[in-house]
């Protein structure tokens, strides 16, 4: 089964970059690069969800992940931000999200992080995959 990853990031050059780790992971990635278009494209069969919070429309992180929230309780949302401030953090996670990446930070870890979450909430799909 390949999994498919939303990736809403504003800056082209790390949106290309993060979807071409996570291509490379083995993963299908969708992008967006505002969050009105996240939006839009929220019912997304998605298994998991990266979100940047700040973006250049009227729309941010904390949105998108409030509508997915209403559409899904359970979907895995990872935040990546240059906000690195304790009480940024802690809104996030109170918000529902399963992680958060203060920018900057390594594609790597990033691909290690959603391993890890997508091992965890798709334990019975993953193992049948292996």
């Amino acid at each position: 089964m390949q999994y498919t990853i939303v990736l809403v990031e504003d800056e082209v050059n790390l949106n290309n970059l993060i979807k071409t780790y996570l291509e490379k992971a083995g993963y299908n990635v969708i992008s967006f690069y505002n969050g009105a278009d996240a939006l839009n494209n929220i019912a997304i069969d998605a298994h998991l969800w990266i979100l940047d919070i700040m973006l250049p429309d009227d729309v941010n992180g904390y949105d998108i992940i409030k509508k997915i929230r209403e559409n899904n309780e359970i979907m895995p949302v990872i935040f990546t931000s240059a906000r690195d401030k304790d009480l940024d953090k802690i809104i996030g996670l109170e918000l529902g999200s399963d992680d958060y990446l203060t920018k900057p930070y390594s594609p790597k870890e990033l691909v290690l992080r959603v391993n890890k979450i997508i091992r965890r909430t798709y334990k019975n799909d993953y193992n049948n995959d292996e």
